[in-house]
C-alpha cells in the first residue's frame, strides 16, 4: 500500500515538496527580492545537504537521510504552523516601519519544544502508518 514511500525517489520527492513549501512559506514574510531568493532557496538546500553530509559520514544509506530532513521540515512547518498569529504580528510591525518584539527566554523555548515536539510526533504517526 506505501511502496512509494519505500523506495528513495519516494523520500526525495517528499523532501523536495517540504523544501518548497518551506521555502513559499519563508520568503512570503519578507519584503526585500534579494531576501525573497535567499529564504525561498538556501534553508532548504542548506538542510537537505546537512542531512546527506551528515548521513554520509554515518554510514548510513541515502534514504535516511531524506526520511529524517523531510520529518524535521515538516515538523517545523507545523510548529510555524502554531506561532502563525505570531509570526503574522512580528511581520506586520516591520511592514509598517517598527521592529520586531524581543522574543524572550520563553518565547523561544516554547517555540522549540513545540517544534520538537511536533516532529517526534510526525516521526512517530510516519513511521507506524509507513512501517519504517
Amino acid at each position: 500500500m506505501f511502496s512509494f514511500w519505500s523506495s528513495t525517489t519516494g523520500w526525495w520527492i517528499a523532501a523536495a515538496a517540504v523544501a518548497i513549501v518551506f521555502g513559499a512559506v519563508m520568503q512570503s514574510w519578507v519584503t526585500p527580492r534579494k531576501w525573497k531568493v535567499f529564504l525561498a532557496t538556501v534553508p532548504g538546500l542548506a538542510g537537505g545537504l546537512s542531512a546527506i553530509g551528515d548521513t554520509a559520514m554515518r554510514g548510513e544509506g541515502v534514504q535516511t537521510a531524506l526520511q529524517l530532513y523531510t520529518v524535521w521540515m515538516l515538523g517545523l512547518l507545523m510548529a510555524m504552523a502554531v506561532f502563525t498569529k505570531y509570526i503574522r504580528r512580528q511581520v506586520a510591525l516591520v511592514r509598517a516601519g517598527g521592529t520586531m518584539e524581543r522574543a524572550t527566554p520563553k518565547h523561544v523555548m516554547v517555540f522549540l519544544g513545540t517544534c520538537f515536539a511536533v516532529t517526534l510526533l510526525t516521526a512517530a504517526a510516519l513511521g507506524t502508518l509507513l512501517d519504517i
